[in-house]
Formats: structure tokens, sequence, C-alpha cells
């Protein structure tokens, strides 16, 4: 199968099953499938978009933003501004593509929520309601928005605070000895709720990172976001299994082989490489390990389209396996930008 084909097939099985509520998971599939923009799925995008746009509540929050029980760790999850604002990246795209005042209007709505939200003793914002809590998913669904909108309202501030947020999450969840950051962690009491080197939760931090440098480069707090994914790309593509595929939990051999994130990791490592991120001791094989966990998981897409082989939210140990759109998404963002080197591509 070409490449095209199974971009092609994916997309489909996407725009065939999608999430009326919850619909936080929407943000990576709609950014996958505006990354290609085919003709035949413009229209879908739109739909999803105006959507998201439609249900804004009057707090500002995209989507429903409903209360939803969650297996795992988290038992309940009350969603805030901290995970509805990654509906913002592909409003903002629309924006961008259209100019119609509505989008960037909802987007402002959206920033709003973010500043208005309760956060922890140091200013990061929470990650759910049942805080003070920070995970680490939630640098990729809130900072790369943030940027964006600063460039798009011609707000500052909210570039300094993307760079400011992803900081810090960061302090209290990056281990300075393994380099790795863990999934969460409560400021009162002091402890981590769920402190396992999550597959996918440093993968949405690489994510994170080389979508901020995409966005704002030259800001001053650039150089620390180089840095982190730096340590953690290194810190990760140790724990790449031979199949290409990364382990569940990192540094667990007897857990799944996960597809959502060794597909993140492709995107962020070839990102890495395009943006010029010299990574000490990798060089060039980032590449090499990004093709070869791209192509892993390529192999494993069903005839429908269905990515399979992914950890349901909230991640960490315990949860079941299945497909999800961010997992859809992630195969469409890591084919994309790995198209020039998978010029062959043939499964």
């Amino acid at each position: 199968m070409s490449l095209e084909k199974l971009v092609e097939r994916v997309t489909q099985f996407t725009v065939a099953h999608p999430l009326e509520r919850d619909c936080w998971q929407k943000a990576p599939a709609l950014s996958g499938m505006l990354a290609w923009d085919d003709p035949r799925f413009r229209a879908d995008a739109k739909r999803w978009i105006d959507r998201a746009v439609a249900t804004q509540k009057s707090d500002g929050n995209l989507s429903y933003a409903d209360f939803h029980p969650s297996p795992g760790h988290a038992k309940t999850f009350t969603p805030l501004a901290s995970e509805t604002a990654s509906l913002g990246v592909p409003v903002l795209d629309m924006y961008e593509r259209t100019g119609e005042a509505r989008y960037l209007d909802s987007a402002r709505r959206q920033f709003e929520a973010l500043l208005a939200a309760p956060r922890t003793g140091s200013g990061a914002i929470w990650s759910r309601g049942e805080g003070p809590e920070v995970w680490i998913d939630f640098t990729y669904l809130m900072c790369p928005f943030m940027a964006r909108y600063g460039i798009a309202a011609k707000e500052p501030k909210a570039i300094d605070m993307a760079f400011e947020q992803l900081r810090l999450y960061v302090e209290p969840l990056l281990d300075a000895k393994k380099h790795l950051a863990r999934h969460a962690w409560c400021e009162k009491p002091d402890h981590f709720p769920q402190s396992t080197f999550w597959a996918r939760g440093n993968t949405w931090l690489l994510c994170a990172c080389v979508d901020l440098l995409s966005i704002a480069g030259d800001h001053r707090e650039a150089p620390m976001v180089r840095e982190v994914y730096v340590k953690v790309v290194r810190a990760m593509a140790a724990h790449q299994d031979a199949s290409g595929y990364f382990m569940h939990i990192l540094d667990d051999p007897l857990s799944n082989l996960e597809a959502s994130s060794t597909l993140m990791f492709a995107y962020a490592a070839e990102r890495g490489v395009q943006l010029g991120i010299e990574v000490p001791g990798i060089g060039q094989g980032l590449r090499e390990r990004a093709l070869r966990a791209f192509r892993v998981v390529a192999g494993s897409v069903e005839p429908s389209g269905l990515v399979p082989g992914v950890a349901l939210v909230p991640g960490g140990p315990g949860v079941p396996f299945g497909w999800t759109l961010f997992g859809q998404g992630f195969l469409l963002l890591a084919a994309h930008v790995l198209r020039e080197q998978l010029g062959d591509f043939n499964e």
C-alpha cells in the first residue's frame, strides 16, 4: 500500500468515527487532516471545527468539555481550559485559511478561559478540576495553542505564557537523573499520583517542544525548550524496542508495545531533525529511529484504516488498549513530516 493510500484509509476511518463529547482527542486528528489538506476531506475538517466553535461554552471552553469518568489512576476528570485549549490549534488554523473573524474570536475566548483557570503556587495551570495537579500531556494540549494565538492576535503575552507553562510543568515532572517525564504531580499533598515513565506522556512533551519551536523558535526561552527536547528525546530513544515500538511504560519490559507514543516519537524526532536540533550521540540516527517507528505502526493499520494498539485515556498502567482519534491523528502527522523520507513507502 502506498503512503497516499494509507493516509486516505486512516483519514476515512477517522472521519467516519467522530466523537461528539470529550472531543479534545479530535485536535491531533484535525491537525493531521489539515496538514494533508486533501480536498476530499476539507469539508469534514471544517464541519468538526465549526461544531467545536458552536458548542463553545459560556466559560470559553471549546467542545462540550463535560465531566467524564476515567479508568486508570484518575477515577474522575473535570475538564478545564488546559484540556479544551487543544482544539484551539485547528480553530486558529481555520482562521488563517479563511480569515473569518469568528474563529479568532473563539480562540480569544478559549485563551481567556486559560487566563481564568486555577493555578498551582508556582503559577502552573491545573490539568483537571480535581487539582491542584499537573499532567505532562497538557504541555501539548495548551502550550502550542497559546503560542499560535499570541501570533494570530498579536498578543506577545500569550507567547510568553506558552513557554512559561511548559517550564512550570517540566520543573516538577522531568526527572533530573533519568531525563524522562513522570505522568502526574499533585501539589497538595505533594506527591505523584501517577509517577511512571509513561511513553505517551514523554512524547506529548516532545511534540509540545517541537511545535513551540516551530511557532516561536526565536523566543527568549526557546533555548530552554531545546534543552528539554534534547534530554528527553535522547533518554527515550534508549528505550526504543528493536521492533521500532516503544513499551507503554518505557522501563517496564512486561508492558505492551504502544502505537500512539511510537507515532508521536516519529513525528517529534523528525521535526527535531528538520529544525536542526543537534542531539549528541544520535545525530542523523534520530531520523532512522523515526522511520523505524513509523513503519512498524503503519504495518499494523487495519484495512478499515483503524490504527490499533493505542493505550486509552488517561494512560499509565492498567488502562485498556484500542484505538483513539489522537492515535489516528498522529499517524497522519508523522506520515506528513516523514513523507519525503518515505518516498519508496509500500506496505
